[in-house]
């Protein structure tokens, strides 16, 4: 009987822990898939090369997909490009120098609250 009784308590522990641990790999898994979605867009505006590089908003905060059937629709993302001088620091003018940041959001599993996840790299003129 007292085997029993421990066992069932373990059994409830565990039935407990599992909804939880679902949880927590779906956050991971969306973590990851905004990182790939960010450097993705990296890679794709380095492609063009500096000179045909644009300064400003690329791509406004935006849906990536407009079918919810589709799972990038639970993501958005922002592109931003801005000219930078020796100090890291935003310019008006061209430096040689250009800031590529992209930003993607998405619905944190457990806060139920906005996340997101930004990459920034640099590139200059050859």
């Amino acid at each position: 009987m007292v085997a029993f009784l421990i066992l069932v308590i373990a059994f409830i522990g565990l039935i407990q822990a599992f909804p939880f641990s679902q949880i927590m790999v779906k956050t991971a898994e969306n973590s990851s898939k905004a990182s790939y979605l960010a450097q993705d867009k990296l890679e794709q505006i380095l492609s063009l090369g500096y000179d045909n590089i644009p300064i400003g908003v690329i791509e406004t905060k935006q849906r990536l997909s407009a079918s919810s059937t589709d799972y990038l629709y639970y993501f958005q993302r922002q592109t931003t490009i801005d000219y930078i001088d020796g100090n890291f620091q935003v310019s008006a003018s061209s430096t040689g120098i250009k800031k590529i940041s992209t930003t993607v959001y998405y619905t944190n599993n457990i806060s139920k609250t906005e996340k997101s996840y930004n990459i920034s790299t640099i590139i200059s003129q050859r």
